[in-house]
C-alpha cells in the first residue's frame, strides 16, 4: 500500500511538473549539450570527453536546477504542497517521492544521450574511461539537485531559488576553473587523467599536471558529501519544521 502510494506520488510529480512540453525540452537540452562543445587541438581520443563536458555540466546543471526549485520551491509558494500534505500523505513521502522522479527522469534522459554521443564519436562503448566521465555528470546532477532543494527551502521562492542556483553553481566553478578538483569540469579532469594513468600507463592530457589519488579522491567525495548534507538537512527541514502555508 505505501509502495504504491509513493509511486502514485511520483507519477503526479512527474505529470505536474515534467509534462510532454517540458519532458521534451528536457531531451531537447541533453541532446543540444553532448553535440555542441568546441572543437579542440588535443590529438588523445579522450579529448572529447573533456572538452565535451563543459557544455554539457553547463546545461545540466542549468536544467536540474530550474526544474528542483520549481518543483519544491513551486510547490511549496502556489500552496500545492499544502493541498498534498491535507491528504493522507506523510511529509517524507512527498518530499522522496518528488526527489525520485526528477533525479530518475533528467537521470534517465542525460546519462544515455551523453554515452551515445561518444560512442558515435568513435570511443570504444565498454571503455572505462566514458563510465569515469559518466561518473563526473553524476555527480555533477547529485550537486545541482541538493543545492536547488536547499535553496528552495530557504527561500520558498521559484525564481529566486532558480536564480541562487544557477549564480551559486556557475559562480563557483568560473572562479575555480576548468583545472580545479572542486569544478566540475575539474572533476572529470582529475578522473579521467587520473584513471587514465591507471588503465593505460600514461596519462591521458600530456603536458598537463600529474593528480595524486588523494585529490581525486577528494575530488569525488567533496559533492558527495554536500548532496548528503543539503538533501539530508533539507529532508528534516521539510517533514519536521517547514510551516507549509
Amino acid at each position: 500500500m505505501v509502495q504504491h502510494k509513493f509511486l502514485g506520488l511520483m507519477c503526479w510529480e512527474l505529470e505536474e511538473y515534467l509534462s510532454l512540453p517540458l519532458l521534451a525540452f528536457l531531451a531537447a537540452s541533453a541532446i543540444i549539450a553532448t553535440l555542441s562543445y568546441t572543437a579542440f587541438s588535443d590529438p588523445t581520443p579522450y579529448s572529447s570527453l573533456f572538452w565535451g563536458s563543459g557544455t554539457v555540466l553547463f546545461i545540466l546543471a542549468l536544467v536540474t536546477g530550474a526544474f528542483f526549485a520549481r518543483s519544491y520551491a513551486g510547490s511549496i509558494g502556489k500552496g500545492e504542497a499544502k493541498l498534498m500534505l491535507s491528504y493522507p500523505i506523510k511529509r517524507s513521502q512527498l518530499f522522496l517521492a518528488k526527489f525520485a522522479a526528477l533525479f530518475t527522469a533528467v537521470f534517465a534522459i542525460y546519462i544515455p544521450v551523453y554515452y551515445l554521443h561518444f560512442y558515435l564519436d568513435g570511443l570504444d562503448a565498454f571503455d572505462p574511461m566514458i563510465f569515469l566521465a559518466l561518473f563526473g555528470l553524476l555527480l555533477e546532477l547529485m550537486l545541482a539537485c541538493s543545492v536547488a532543494v536547499g535553496i528552495s527551502m530557504m527561500t520558498k521562492s521559484e525564481i529566486t531559488s532558480i536564480l541562487a542556483t544557477v549564480l551559486l553553481l556557475f559562480g563557483l566553478d568560473s572562479a575555480l576553473g576548468s583545472r580545479n578538483l572542486l569544478s566540475a569540469q575539474g572533476r572529470i579532469f582529475y578522473l579521467l587523467q587520473y584513471f587514465g594513468e591507471q588503465l593505460h600507463g600514461t596519462p591521458p592530457f600530456l603536458g598537463e599536471p600529474a593528480v595524486t589519488a588523494n585529490d581525486t579522491l577528494l575530488a569525488v567525495l567533496v559533492p558527495i558529501a554536500v548532496f548528503a548534507a543539503l538533501i539530508g538537512g533539507s529532508f528534516v527541514y521539510f517533514t519536521r519544521y517547514l510551516e507549509v502555508d
